[in-house]
């Protein structure tokens, strides 16, 4: 649903699309499950990661912060790609 509300923004199809994949920090306060002490953000927290294209968040995914901030990235592009075919114009 919200690759057909994305696709349905656009009055024509764009020539290109430009998607802006970006991890920051999710401070915790208290001891959920999955959070990890992250070195660069100096506390506690979860490292989600967002895709935007232009001001549209597409993608937030939750992740615990003891991984790359790349990582998931890979996988979820061909994802994204793959619903935007199925939902766009034939």
């Amino acid at each position: 649903m919200l690759v057909e509300k994305f696709i349905a923004s656009f009055s024509e199809a764009p020539t290109e699309l430009i998607l802006d994949f970006d991890a920051t920090d999710d401070r915790v306060h208290g001891k959920q499950e999955g959070r990890f002490f992250h070195g660069y953000y100096g506390d506690w927290c979860f490292l989600p990661l967002y895709v935007f294209c232009g001001e549209q968040l597409l993608v937030s995914y939750l992740r615990p912060s003891n991984i790359d901030a790349a990582k998931h990235s890979w996988a979820i592009l061909p994802c994204w790609s793959k619903g935007c075919a199925k939902s766009g114009p034939r």
